[in-house]
């Protein structure tokens, strides 16, 4: 008898509630990979471009401004044009440091600064989220 396999599909969003506002930008990539949905993002302070938020990083890097709200792929180093979220009440459950890939090491000095930059960042009970399998 084959086994039985478990897919969870998960549908909830990084935007939650209300009050939503994007802006083009670029985002940067420095090879080929992917940025995933809730990844807190920063401006190079030298290009005014995109880039990951970096826990004690420089140049910019340091400072989150912004949230991506879906998955960006790139197939090498380069610019990608992207729909940041720059204004708006986000899950603060989605969030993601790219580093880490997780949420992990968000801190609420973290958070402050998201919401000095216009992004508000709430605990959000889900009920569309997916059970715990066995």
């Amino acid at each position: 008898m084959p086994s039985m396999v478990i897919t969870n599909v998960e549908t909830s969003t990084v935007l939650e509630l209300e009050g939503g506002q994007f802006r083009d930008e670029l985002l940067i990539f420095a090879g080929a990979g992917t940025v995933k949905r809730g990844t807190i993002l920063a401006r190079v302070t030298a290009s005014g471009k995109l880039t990951p938020f970096v826990i004690g990083g420089s140049l910019g890097a340091e400072i989150p401004k912004v949230v991506l709200t879906y998955d960006v792929t790139r197939a090498a180093a380069g610019d990608e044009p992207v729909r940041a979220m720059v204004k708006g009440t986000v899950n603060k459950n989605r969030l993601i440091v790219h580093a880490d890939g997780t949420g992990a090491n968000i801190t609420n000095a973290i958070l402050d600064l998201l919401r000095d930059y216009g992004i508000t960042p709430v605990d959000v009970a889900n009920l569309g989220d997916y059970d715990t399998q066995d």
